[in-house]
């Protein structure tokens, strides 16, 4: 007899996951963090959180193929037609699965961490590869692995050695030393490879250590190989010894499987291959009750099926989370062309830029998620904003860890870089034009709603079942975190309402507030890339008058959570400011923005020749600003005509999300077609969210907010899930018409939202699985979700046959009690761990 798969989900949904031994905050769980996969451009990169010290990383390719073909690097030019993590927790680690088309071999990466102790931990890395036809039996394949030191790491020492038995001295066991001021000494080991029916599996094995001097670059780990390969005659000399690099080559027929262990010395017990795969069964065990618990999605997405999506999508976002250090180039000349003040502005920043002399600056850190592994290897400001909504459902620690790695970047002046381009292999991946930074170019705030949400449920108003928090499980430490985060935000805040503020006297409004309307800098003729949508249309030519929609409603994001900050805080004085800036600016949205004729909201100007004030009115995702942003509310008079022009099939409704823009633009399609026609998923997220809180508040709009939210939350999980299935990935953006991914690959930034999507309550009361929320609705069940979800599971019991009714009511009967007594028995349970 076997439980339906949805009443085992209902049935782990009800068990919090704050009881499980890895979740306390001490000391191992604060080192779990200390290394990753944290190197993102590489297939398999790993590092610490630790400046000028070690890195890692794999390469392969079959032994009679061209050396240059050696996969390293993500490039999208590769013949790799799977790529990504299967189940991946930041905190634990996990398996990734690669299948490279042109070797017709599975390879798969596991990684996993362990904490024996209060130091730096332990970590194992086991690569396995399996030939997937009757072409490649018998071939032959190169598996690199190699251990660099940073230059700045002067104290560091890195020494190989390699054990040889046999009268072919053939290498048992290759040991890496290392001794670092951090992270004290350790040992890496690289036992030789066994089959499967534990002989010793044949190859080669040979170990190279270079002194590489400081005019090269010893990140380029590829190249400087190559060169070594090429010395000793395309066959690798086993030379072993100190040195700042050193190459690990192990040649393998057919499939194979080896082990990279990390040991510390601060470590009670060094890493076997015997704990690497104990510690990876109870990675996978822990990452799949934790889903169930966090995001386990709600119907119509409750088959395995869309759990196991959901789970790569959990996976490769946190897959992505990275550790950068190095130094930036930015543009501080402090040129008054920057200003953007004088008609034709654009000209004269071009002519800025063209002559401007960057400085480099740093070395600066910084932790955070990346949108793509493949072309966007790098932090950007206002996609991890984004990134961050998932993973403070998830680990709320890990999110605020990253928030604060930002706002250490906040300059004196309250700038922050919008694209985070630090040392020279971040800026290997960027083009030139944009590697530079310019301190008056803003980007959207979204980090923001990361500090807000957090806010909420250290007081209440929103429930956490994620991973258990420092931050949030003591209301001590986290308004410690809030208070030395505030002055931060403030000064952000600030800097932004001075570098893009508009001219609103311009416009001749006499009802509007003069200090609450803005314009974003760096406009060009056709881009806007400070405002996050880049392409979409703006007026033309631009004008030193336009005040912009979008602007002035992240604006409004920042005000209001500043005033929330400001009251949690006790900021009496800041209070009131904020308060007052924040009803000034929703005013303003309404006197500046709103169109009577058009019945939408658009960026406005005021005409050179005649003086006269205008509105451009594109149909699309800026018009959407003030919904998005929570600025309409259930009696808002705008609220119908904007959900009008989102369900109006002829411009910004389809089958497959809610497009950028409506097909009667002019610019629809057009040029790059970046913004222009596509559909987003970070903005179609924003839509479905404040629909379904539009829907569980009484107005007389509610019952449409319910049932657009039900269509479009099905449309865009359709969407993403239907091209996942046939593409074995998750993509930038999607064609409005046919729904198929497009652009770049592996984009599993935001396009991995589509997970608290599908965790969202089900509305659908025609379905009988409609199931209500409560406060902190996205991502936990309340006693509504339970009565659905108990419904649900009961019809998939009835249609499998496998339970009758008295088994069954025994199993609903335990999960109403857990339901009803699950706080009090934590809470008791939580009482005798402080007391023992």
């Amino acid at each position: 007899m076997q439980l339906p798969t949805t009443l085992l989900y209902a049935i782990l949904t009800l068990i919090p996951p704050s009881l499980s031994r890895d979740e306390d905050p001490n000391g191992s769980y604060n080192a779990s963090l200390l290394w990753g996969p944290y190197r993102p451009n590489l297939y398999m990169g790993i590092r610490p959180r630790v400046p000028d010290s070690l890195f890692m990383g794999l390469m392969w390719g079959k032994l009679t193929a061209n050396e240059q073909d050696l996969r390293h690097t993500c490039d999208v030019s590769d013949d790799i037609t799977h790529h990504g993590w299967d189940v991946y927790d930041s905190r634990r680690g996990g398996i990734q699965s690669i299948y490279d088309k042109s070797s017709d071999m599975m390879i798969k990466t596991s990684f996993v961490k362990t904490s024996a102790g209060p130091g730096a931990g332990n970590w194992a890395l086991r690569i396995t590869g399996n030939t997937t036809g009757s072409k490649s039996k018998g071939q032959k394949t190169r598996m690199i692995f190699y251990v660099g030191k940073e230059d700045g790491c002067k104290e560091c020492v890195l020494e190989a050695a390699a054990s040889q038995q046999g009268q072919d001295g053939y290498v048992e066991t290759v040991n890496i030393h290392s001794e670092h001021p951090e992270l004290g000494t350790a040992e890496i080991r690289i036992p030789r490879p066994f089959d499967v029916d534990g002989s010793a599996k044949p190859g080669y094995t040979a170990v190279k250590s270079l002194q590489v001097p400081k005019e090269k670059s010893i990140w380029e780990a590829k190249s400087l190989f190559l060169e070594a390969l090429s010395s000793d005659g395309n066959n690798l000399a086993n030379d072993p010894g100190s040195g700042n690099m050193h190459f690990v080559q192990l040649i393998f027929q057919d499939n194979f499987e080896f082990d990279i262990l990390y040991s510390s010395q601060s470590a009670t017990v060094a890493m076997s291959s015997n704990d690497a795969t104990k510690e990876l069964n109870k990675t996978i065990e822990s990452f799949d009750a934790k889903f169930a618990s966090v995001y386990i999605p709600k119907p119509p997405f409750g088959t395995e099926a869309y759990a196991t999506f959901g789970k790569t999508l959990l996976s490769n976002l946190q897959g992505g989370l990275s550790y950068f250090h190095g130094d930036a180039k930015y543009d501080l000349s402090k040129n008054h062309a920057f200003d953007e003040a004088m008609p034709k502005f654009w000209e004269k920043t071009a002519a800025a830029r063209k002559d401007s002399k960057p400085e480099t600056k740093g070395p600066y850190e910084l932790f955070s998620h990346v949108p793509s592994r493949y072309s966007f290897p790098r932090g950007f400001l206002w996609d991890e904003g984004f990134h961050l909504l998932p993973i403070l459902d998830w680990d709320a620690d890990i999110a605020l860890e990253v928030v604060r790695s930002w706002f250490s970047s906040v300059d004196e002046n309250g700038w922050i870089p919008r694209e985070q381009i630090l040392g020279e292999e971040a800026r290997s991946n960027v083009p030139e034009s944009f590697v530079v930074q310019y301190p008056n170019i803003a980007n959207p705030p979204t980090l923001f709603w990361i500090v807000s949400k957090a806010v909420d449920i250290l007081q209440g108003t929103a429930e956490y079942v994620g991973q258990k928090s420092h931050y949030l499980g003591s209301k001590e430490e986290g308004k410690e975190l809030i208070t030395e985060l505030y002055p931060k935000l403030k000064k952000h805040y600030e800097w932004w309402r001075r570098s893009q503020e508009g001219d609103v006297e311009a416009h001749g409004q006499t009802r509007a507030n003069v200090d609450e309307g803005y314009r974003w800098r760096g406009r060009t003729p056709e881009t806007n890339f400070a405002s996050g949508l880049d392409d979409y249309p703006r007026p033309e030519p631009p004008s030193i008058t336009e005040l912009h929609v979008d602007a002035l409603s992240w604006v409004g994001v920042m005000a209001e959570t500043m005033a929330k900050l400001a009251r949690y805080t006790n900021n009496e004085a800041d209070i009131v400011t904020f308060q007052a800036q924040h009803r000034n600016i929703r005013a303003n949205l309404e006197t500046l923005h709103w169109s009577e004729p058009d019945k939408m909201y658009c960026d406005a100007f005021v005409s050179p020749s005649d003086n006269h004030r205008s509105f451009f009115c594109p149909k699309g995702y800026v018009s959407l600003f003030p919904f998005l942003t929570g600025a309409l509310g259930p009696e808002h008079p705008h609220l119908n005509a904007t959900l009008d022009l989102i369900r109006d099939p002829k411009h910004l409704w389809s089958d497959h999300g809610v497009r950028s823009l409506s097909p009667d633009s002019p610019a629809y399609g057009t040029a790059g077609n970046y913004w222009r026609s596509p559909i987003w998923i970070n903005i179609n997220y924003l839509i479905i969210e404040r629909l379904l809180d539009l829907a569980s508040r009484e107005g007389p709009l509610q019952d449409r907010c319910r049932e657009i939210y039900i269509e479009l939350r099905a449309n865009v999980v359709s969407t993403v899930y239907t091209s996942w299935t046939s593409t074995h990935t998750v993509w930038e953006q999607y064609d409005p018409l046919t729904g198929k991914g497009q652009r770049t690959p592996g984009f599993t930034g935001w396009t991995s939202l589509v997970v608290k999507i599908m965790a969202f309550p089900d509305l659908d009361t025609k379905s009988g699985f409609g199931m209500g929320f409560g406060k902190g609705f996205a991502g936990h069940f309340g006693a509504a979700d339970v009565k659905g979800k108990i419904g649900w599971a009961i019809k998939e019991a009835e249609e499998q046959g496998t339970w009758g009714a008295g088994g069954l009511l025994v199993v609903v009967g335990a999960m109403v009690f857990l339901v009803v007594m699950r706080r009090r028995v934590v809470g008791s349970l939580r009482r005798m761990k402080r007391s023992i």
